[in-house]
Protein backbone atom coordinates (compact mmCIF):
# COMPACT_ATOMS: atom_id res chain seq x y z
CA UNK A 1 0.00 0.00 0.00
CA UNK A 2 2.85 2.59 1.05
CA UNK A 3 4.52 1.17 -2.41
CA UNK A 4 1.58 2.39 -4.40
CA UNK A 5 1.09 5.61 -2.58
CA UNK A 6 4.92 6.53 -3.13
CA UNK A 7 4.91 5.53 -7.28
CA UNK A 8 1.51 7.91 -7.44
CA UNK A 9 3.22 10.55 -5.74
CA UNK A 10 6.36 10.79 -7.53
CA UNK A 11 3.82 10.12 -10.74
CA UNK A 12 2.50 13.26 -9.78
CA UNK A 13 5.70 15.32 -8.99
CA UNK A 14 6.97 14.21 -11.80
CA UNK A 15 4.14 15.85 -13.93
CA UNK A 16 3.75 19.06 -11.81
CA UNK A 17 7.88 19.63 -12.59
CA UNK A 18 6.78 19.01 -16.60
CA UNK A 19 4.23 21.08 -16.36
CA UNK A 20 6.22 23.89 -14.71
CA UNK A 21 9.77 23.24 -16.89
CA UNK A 22 6.82 23.30 -20.18
CA UNK A 23 5.57 26.68 -18.56
CA UNK A 24 9.24 27.87 -18.43
CA UNK A 25 10.21 27.93 -21.89
CA UNK A 26 6.69 29.24 -23.27
CA UNK A 27 7.88 32.22 -21.27
CA UNK A 28 11.52 31.97 -22.16
CA UNK A 29 10.99 31.34 -25.82
CA UNK A 30 8.52 32.84 -28.54
CA UNK A 31 6.18 30.73 -30.82
CA UNK A 32 4.89 29.77 -34.21
CA UNK A 33 1.66 30.72 -33.98
CA UNK A 34 1.08 31.22 -37.96
CA UNK A 35 2.35 29.58 -40.78
CA UNK A 36 2.10 29.30 -44.92
CA UNK A 37 5.23 28.41 -47.00
CA UNK A 38 8.45 27.40 -46.29
CA UNK A 39 9.71 29.01 -43.35
CA UNK A 40 13.36 28.04 -42.04
CA UNK A 41 14.77 28.86 -38.95
CA UNK A 42 18.68 28.50 -37.96
CA UNK A 43 19.34 27.68 -34.10
CA UNK A 44 21.76 30.40 -32.73
CA UNK A 45 22.41 32.24 -36.09
CA UNK A 46 25.08 29.67 -37.19
CA UNK A 47 25.00 26.16 -38.98
CA UNK A 48 22.06 24.40 -41.05
CA UNK A 49 18.99 25.47 -41.58
CA UNK A 50 15.93 23.44 -40.58
CA UNK A 51 12.37 23.67 -41.84
CA UNK A 52 10.08 25.50 -39.15
CA UNK A 53 6.56 24.41 -37.76
CA UNK A 54 3.49 25.63 -36.38
CA UNK A 55 4.19 25.27 -32.63
CA UNK A 56 7.28 25.02 -32.53
CA UNK A 57 10.00 27.50 -30.23
CA UNK A 58 12.36 30.06 -31.42
CA UNK A 59 14.92 31.19 -28.97
CA UNK A 60 17.18 34.32 -28.32
CA UNK A 61 20.02 34.23 -31.36
CA UNK A 62 17.47 32.09 -33.86
CA UNK A 63 17.38 33.29 -37.40
CA UNK A 64 13.85 32.81 -38.95
CA UNK A 65 13.77 32.70 -42.80
CA UNK A 66 11.14 32.88 -45.13
CA UNK A 67 10.38 32.22 -48.75
CA UNK A 68 8.53 33.48 -51.49
CA UNK A 69 5.07 33.65 -50.83
CA UNK A 70 6.00 32.30 -47.43
CA UNK A 71 5.03 34.19 -43.93
CA UNK A 72 4.82 33.57 -40.43
CA UNK A 73 3.96 34.97 -36.64
CA UNK A 74 5.93 34.85 -33.55
CA UNK A 75 3.88 35.13 -30.23
CA UNK A 76 6.13 35.67 -26.95
CA UNK A 77 4.33 37.33 -23.82
CA UNK A 78 1.25 38.67 -25.84
CA UNK A 79 3.79 40.51 -28.59
CA UNK A 80 2.99 39.43 -32.51
CA UNK A 81 6.51 39.54 -34.16
CA UNK A 82 4.92 38.75 -38.06
CA UNK A 83 7.72 38.04 -40.35
CA UNK A 84 6.66 38.57 -44.41
CA UNK A 85 7.85 37.10 -47.55
CA UNK A 86 11.94 36.73 -48.61
CA UNK A 87 12.80 38.51 -45.03
CA UNK A 88 15.19 37.32 -42.78
CA UNK A 89 14.67 38.19 -38.77
CA UNK A 90 17.03 37.36 -35.92
CA UNK A 91 15.75 37.17 -32.15
CA UNK A 92 18.91 38.91 -30.72
CA UNK A 93 17.30 39.17 -27.37
CA UNK A 94 13.42 38.74 -25.66
CA UNK A 95 12.36 41.01 -22.91
CA UNK A 96 11.38 40.11 -19.91
CA UNK A 97 11.60 41.23 -16.38
CA UNK A 98 15.46 41.84 -16.27
CA UNK A 99 16.20 42.39 -19.73
CA UNK A 100 15.48 44.77 -22.74
CA UNK A 101 14.18 43.44 -26.36
CA UNK A 102 15.83 43.27 -29.92
CA UNK A 103 15.22 42.03 -32.76
CA UNK A 104 17.08 42.15 -36.43
CA UNK A 105 15.52 42.60 -39.79
CA UNK A 106 18.54 41.64 -41.53
CA UNK A 107 16.70 41.50 -44.72
CA UNK A 108 12.96 42.38 -46.24
CA UNK A 109 10.17 43.34 -44.53
CA UNK A 110 8.41 42.76 -40.88
CA UNK A 111 5.50 43.91 -38.63
CA UNK A 112 5.62 43.86 -35.03
CA UNK A 113 2.94 44.76 -32.15
CA UNK A 114 4.25 44.57 -28.54
CA UNK A 115 3.01 44.72 -25.19
CA UNK A 116 3.41 43.86 -21.58
CA UNK A 117 6.67 45.89 -22.03
CA UNK A 118 6.60 46.64 -18.50
CA UNK A 119 9.21 49.18 -18.35
CA UNK A 120 11.70 47.56 -20.60
CA UNK A 121 13.14 49.05 -24.04
CA UNK A 122 12.53 47.13 -27.02
CA UNK A 123 14.82 47.85 -30.51
CA UNK A 124 14.20 46.73 -33.71
CA UNK A 125 17.15 47.23 -35.88
CA UNK A 126 18.02 47.00 -39.59
CA UNK A 127 21.97 46.75 -40.74
CA UNK A 128 21.39 51.02 -41.10
CA UNK A 129 19.01 51.98 -38.73
CA UNK A 130 17.73 51.13 -35.27
CA UNK A 131 13.93 52.27 -33.97
CA UNK A 132 13.15 52.57 -30.04
CA UNK A 133 9.62 51.89 -29.67
CA UNK A 134 7.45 54.04 -27.58
CA UNK A 135 4.47 52.42 -28.54
CA UNK A 136 2.99 49.39 -30.06
CA UNK A 137 2.71 48.63 -33.33
CA UNK A 138 5.27 49.61 -36.27
CA UNK A 139 6.85 47.81 -38.95
CA UNK A 140 10.79 47.55 -40.08
CA UNK A 141 11.86 47.28 -43.75
CA UNK A 142 15.57 46.44 -45.31
CA UNK A 143 16.75 45.92 -48.83
CA UNK A 144 20.30 44.26 -48.39
CA UNK A 145 20.89 45.01 -52.11
CA UNK A 146 20.61 49.03 -51.76
CA UNK A 147 20.92 48.84 -48.20
CA UNK A 148 18.02 51.06 -47.94
CA UNK A 149 15.53 50.66 -44.69
CA UNK A 150 12.26 52.32 -43.76
CA UNK A 151 9.96 52.04 -40.87
CA UNK A 152 6.11 52.78 -40.39
CA UNK A 153 4.57 53.19 -37.67
CA UNK A 154 1.03 52.33 -36.85
CA UNK A 155 0.31 52.47 -33.19
CA UNK A 156 2.11 54.72 -30.96
CA UNK A 157 5.66 56.29 -31.13
CA UNK A 158 8.92 54.82 -32.54
CA UNK A 159 12.17 56.76 -31.81
CA UNK A 160 13.89 56.65 -35.24
CA UNK A 161 17.83 56.94 -34.84
CA UNK A 162 19.76 56.82 -38.56
CA UNK A 163 22.33 58.33 -41.10
CA UNK A 164 20.81 62.00 -41.16
CA UNK A 165 18.78 61.87 -37.80
CA UNK A 166 19.48 64.35 -35.22
CA UNK A 167 22.12 63.30 -32.46
CA UNK A 168 19.23 61.84 -30.05
CA UNK A 169 17.15 60.83 -32.90
CA UNK A 170 13.76 61.35 -34.09
CA UNK A 171 10.39 60.51 -33.23
CA UNK A 172 7.81 59.07 -35.40
CA UNK A 173 4.20 59.14 -34.51
CA UNK A 174 1.25 57.09 -35.92
CA UNK A 175 0.49 57.17 -39.30
CA UNK A 176 3.73 57.98 -40.24
CA UNK A 177 6.98 56.84 -41.70
CA UNK A 178 10.30 57.24 -42.58
CA UNK A 179 12.44 56.02 -45.62
CA UNK A 180 16.52 56.22 -44.93
CA UNK A 181 18.87 55.79 -48.29
CA UNK A 182 21.53 53.25 -48.51
CA UNK A 183 23.74 55.58 -50.11
CA UNK A 184 23.35 57.82 -46.53
CA UNK A 185 21.51 60.86 -47.75
CA UNK A 186 18.99 62.59 -45.41
CA UNK A 187 15.74 60.39 -44.51
CA UNK A 188 12.53 60.83 -46.27
CA UNK A 189 9.09 61.33 -44.56
CA UNK A 190 5.81 60.46 -45.38
CA UNK A 191 2.61 60.50 -43.91
CA UNK A 192 -0.54 58.13 -44.51
CA UNK A 193 -3.26 59.78 -42.94
CA UNK A 194 -6.16 59.65 -45.62
CA UNK A 195 -4.17 56.45 -47.54
CA UNK A 196 -4.59 54.00 -44.86
CA UNK A 197 -7.61 54.29 -42.36
CA UNK A 198 -7.29 51.12 -39.90
CA UNK A 199 -7.16 48.28 -42.23
CA UNK A 200 -8.06 49.29 -45.41
CA UNK A 201 -5.25 51.10 -48.03
CA UNK A 202 -7.24 53.86 -50.38
CA UNK A 203 -6.97 54.61 -53.66
CA UNK A 204 -3.97 57.08 -53.36
CA UNK A 205 -1.80 54.35 -51.78
CA UNK A 206 -1.66 52.80 -55.14
CA UNK A 207 0.66 55.90 -56.30
CA UNK A 208 2.59 56.46 -53.41
CA UNK A 209 3.63 51.79 -54.01
CA UNK A 210 4.71 52.80 -57.53
CA UNK A 211 7.08 54.92 -56.33
CA UNK A 212 8.03 52.48 -53.27
CA UNK A 213 7.49 48.89 -53.67
CA UNK A 214 8.41 47.59 -50.44
CA UNK A 215 4.91 49.10 -49.54
CA UNK A 216 3.32 46.24 -51.41
CA UNK A 217 4.28 44.21 -48.23
CA UNK A 218 1.40 46.70 -46.21
CA UNK A 219 -1.39 44.45 -48.06
CA UNK A 220 -0.85 41.71 -45.49
CA UNK A 221 -3.15 43.69 -43.18
CA UNK A 222 -4.38 46.62 -44.68
CA UNK A 223 -6.81 45.45 -47.45
CA UNK A 224 -7.32 47.43 -50.64
CA UNK A 225 -10.14 49.46 -50.72
CA UNK A 226 -11.50 50.56 -54.43
CA UNK A 227 -8.58 49.24 -56.25
CA UNK A 228 -7.41 46.59 -57.44
CA UNK A 229 -3.02 45.83 -56.46
CA UNK A 230 -1.26 44.05 -59.60
CA UNK A 231 1.00 41.46 -57.28
CA UNK A 232 -0.48 39.72 -54.37
CA UNK A 233 0.84 39.20 -50.82
CA UNK A 234 -0.01 36.44 -48.40
CA UNK A 235 -2.65 38.02 -46.14
CA UNK A 236 -2.44 37.86 -42.74
CA UNK A 237 -4.89 36.06 -40.23
CA UNK A 238 -5.84 39.58 -38.75
CA UNK A 239 -4.25 43.24 -37.59
CA UNK A 240 -2.52 42.07 -34.61
CA UNK A 241 -4.82 38.62 -34.34
CA UNK A 242 -2.32 36.47 -33.22
CA UNK A 243 -3.57 34.06 -30.66
CA UNK A 244 -1.56 32.33 -27.33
Amino acid sequence: MKLRVWMILSLVLSIGSLVLVSQENKEKDARVSFLIGKVQLQKGGKGSWNILKLGDLVSEGDIVSTGNASKTTLLYKGSEFKVLPNTKLKISSLYNESKDGKLEVQSGFAWFQLVNLKGKKFEVSTPTTTAGVRGTAFSAFHDHKTKDSSFCTCEGKVLMNGTGDPKDGTMQEKGNGGYYPGGGEEPKRSSYEGIIVKFKSLPPFKDLMKKNISLKNCLSCHTPQGWTPEDSVPSDETYGGGKM
